[in-house]
């Protein structure tokens, strides 16, 4: 194979590469916004916050 080929060949499997990229986050951007419109995807939860959400919904210990 030529250097020519090689490199069309890289250039077209990068192009490709990106157009799944871009239909399989479009898929996921549809299913939010149809399914989950309001959620908010937290950054992180600390461990004494899901410690007190176990308790108050799981366990139901807590007092209201």
């Amino acid at each position: 194979m030529t250097p020519i080929v090689i490199f069309g060949i890289i250039v077209l499997s990068l192009a490709a590469l990106l157009i799944f990229g871009i239909i399989f986050f479009s898929i996921l951007k549809y299913i939010k916004r149809q399914y989950y419109p309001n959620w908010k995807f937290p950054d992180y939860i600390s461990v004494g916050y899901a410690d007190y959400l176990y308790h108050k919904y799981i366990k139901r210990d807590l007092k209201k």
